[in-house]
């Protein structure tokens, strides 16, 4: 993987149909040289960090599965992430967990026992203005946009925090999956940052450090 977006962004002045051709033949490593003479620097730099592997042969693969394997599975799930974005373009909407207007007492957030970073990240969070992956994207970054842990669906809000396989395990692990499914019904980043407000003090705390300790790792 060279870049988020799988392809360099060197012009193509040289005609390289193989990686075979980028290879030392006698170390077996990359030939340094004609890997930077050909390509941009930011490029070359990726393409060098990739390790070699005595013995293997160029083949194809499906970039949007993690072992690179097609499925009719995971082309319609591209395609359902593809409608679903255009559908909230259309509508204005950058995220699974949106920022719609509601009514919200800011000062609950400041006034947690946490500390100031958790503070902050939990106001970003209500607000949707967390730099996920979804979130860049529909600001004009062509990225990769699929999570980062899963890579399997693009990493919005709610796929992020609730929905993504590996959140949801911790989510269970904790005793609140109940607490997550209720937050998966809600319509807005501010309306999830109500609820978990309004929970108690020790639930309330344990769910918001969770959220961070997510993020932060």
């Amino acid at each position: 993987m060279l870049r988020p977006i799988r392809r360099p962004c060197t012009p193509r002045e040289t005609i390289l149909n193989k990686v075979p051709v980028l290879i030392d033949p006698m170390s077996g490593d990359w030939d340094r040289s004609l890997v930077n003479g050909v390509f941009l620097k930011e490029d070359a730099k990726y393409i060098l960090s990739i390790p070699l592997k005595s013995g293997m042969e160029d083949s194809l693969a499906w970039h949007f599965d993690s072992k690179g394997e097609f499925s009719v599975k995971s082309a319609y799930h591209v395609l359902k992430d593809k409608n679903d974005l255009s559908q909230r373009r259309q509508v204005g909407e950058d995220s699974a967990i949106s920022d719609h207007t509601c009514n919200f007492n800011w000062k609950k957030i400041w006034e947690l026992q946490c500390q100031p970073k958790v503070k902050l990240f939990f106001w970003r969070l209500s607000h949707n203005n967390l730099p996920l992956r979804m979130n860049i994207f529909c600001r004009g970054m062509d990225i990769d946009t699929r999570c980062p842990v899963c890579w399997r669906l693009n990493e919005d809000g709610g796929h992020c925090f609730l929905k993504c396989k590996f959140v949801k395990k911790c989510w269970r692990a904790l005793n609140l999956e109940q607490l997550r499914l209720v937050l998966i019904d809600l319509n807005s980043a501010k309306q999830v940052a109500i609820k978990i407000l309004s929970l108690e003090e020790d639930k309330k705390l344990l769910v918001i450090d969770f959220v961070w300790v997510w993020w932060d790792a």
